[in-house]
């Protein structure tokens, strides 16, 4: 009986693995590889989804551009300050209050 029972451990001591160590390497890398790039296009789509929604509420856009309103005369004088031009000003303020299409 432990013989048998040997022999049984031996038996199985001699055979071949059903995969080969490079094999079972090769597909640790292709699945790592995969749920990588998967996980890369999933959190690329988010983020581009997330970046449009934010540009495209008009809440938002609304709140930013009253607070600009309410401000303007501290915006106007960091816009000279750091070196916009007249024009380029006047083209900020249109936008702002809503004085032109411009």
């Amino acid at each position: 009986m432990r013989i048998s029972a040997l022999s049984q451990v031996v038996a199985a001591a001699d055979r071949k693995p059903a995969v080969s160590t490079s094999a079972g390497l090769l597909l640790i890398v292709l699945a790592t590889t995969l749920v990588s790039v998967g996980g890369i296009v999933v959190i690329g789509r988010a983020r581009r989804a997330s970046r449009g929604f934010v540009d495209n509420d008009p809440t938002l856009r609304d709140g930013t551009q009253r607070m600009l309103a309410e401000n303007w005369t501290m915006v106007e004088k960091t816009a000279r300050d750091t070196g916009m031009s007249e024009e380029e000003i006047a083209r900020v303020r249109a936008n702002v209050l809503g004085l032109g299409d411009g």
